[in-house]
């Protein structure tokens, strides 16, 4: 028997499910909860890292080689129920970084028709009737173009999905319960990357933080430039301040540590992208605990109720029947 209220996430790539959600799906379903995982583009401006793979053969077909990569990552995370793992792809290209060629590509997520993309996701949350959805911040954690994207359309379809004057076709109008932003937690990272700087472990995207230089005033839009900032800023002893979310801003911090194990072998399916977090899963143990739980949100929309100030959950679905 499942358990009451399920969980959607909007995410924007193949492999954007695993690191920071990857332990709150296994939770989820485990719990026997219907768990929807939209991924609004098909990844395929993404690198490609697989060691078996010849760049020039498979980038025609990465789209492929990513879909294939994120089936065997939801077969791993939905593990055997008693809950469900349903994936909707939104259809959309990967719209690459900002200002680049892929950007301004017409089938890409960065130029959708913003009602028909809000319809395309309102459809899927009125069918699967979700008590609580999840996706990025407004400033998509890192200012990629799709993650931000991802935002808008969700909280739009969010409101959308309430409203029985709005797109009639897409089913029976439908309020979710409450809307969560991912939280890349600060002063969670700043830890993690300390002891691995003491221990002399290699720092993520392959920066050596005594070579890192450069100015660090605003929070860059890719991967490897937000992380430079961090290190940067922690090398010189002072506090990030515009990377990640404060723990103290952070209103839900939900232990998976039972599920690691689920969470390290599906983000071991995403081969393409190991330059992403190939890097946590080669470190000891005790940092890989550090670097994949606790997962943390903030609770940004409870229309039935409203946030109160000081609110903190150890689980998303707190409050809820």
């Amino acid at each position: 028997m499942s358990a009451s209220g399920g969980l959607l996430l909007v995410h924007a790539h193949p492999d954007d499910e695993v690191f920071s959600t990857g332990g709150l799906i296994a939770r989820s379903v485990a719990e026997g909860r219907r768990v929807d995982l939209v991924v609004c583009t098909g990844g395929e401006e993404g690198e490609i890292h697989d060691p078996d793979l010849a760049e020039e053969e498979a980038r025609p077909r990465i789209a492929e080689i990513r879909a294939a990569e994120l089936a065997c990552s939801i077969d791993i995370l939905g593990g055997d129920g008693p809950g469900e793992l349903h994936l909707h792809k939104l259809g959309y290209r990967d719209s690459g970084m900002i200002d680049t060629e892929p950007n301004a590509h017409p089938g890409s997520f960065w130029q959708a028709d913003m009602a028909e993309a809000v319809g395309r996701l309102t459809a899927i949350i009125r069918a699967a009737r979700p008590a609580v959805v999840v996706t990025y911040d407004a400033d998509g954690m890192y200012g990629h173009p799709d993650h931000i994207n991802a935002h808008r359309v969700a909280v739009a379809a969010m409101q959308a999905s309430a409203d029985p004057s709005r797109y009639a076709e897409a089913g029976a109008a439908y309020g979710v319960d409450k809307f969560y932003e991912i939280a890349f937690n600060r002063d969670a990272w700043i830890a993690l990357l300390t002891e691995m700087h003491g221990r002399g472990i290699p720092l993520p995207w392959d920066f050596d933080m005594d070579a890192l230089t450069g100015e660090a005033d605003a929070l860059n839009p890719t991967n490897v430039e937000a992380a430079r900032q961090v290190i940067d800023q922690v090398e010189a002893g002072e506090e990030p301040s515009a990377f990640g979310t404060p723990a103290s801003e952070i209103t839900a911090i939900v232990d998976v540590e039972p599920y690691l194990a689920r969470k390290r072998a599906a983000m071991a399916c995403h081969r393409t992208q190991l330059q992403d977090f190939g890097w946590a899963l080669d470190l000891p143990e005790d940092l890989q605990r550090l670097a994949m739980t606790p997962e943390s949100f903030v609770l940004t929309r409870w229309p039935t109720r409203g946030i109160l100030d000081g609110h903190r959950e150890e689980w998303l679905f707190e409050g809820l029947p």
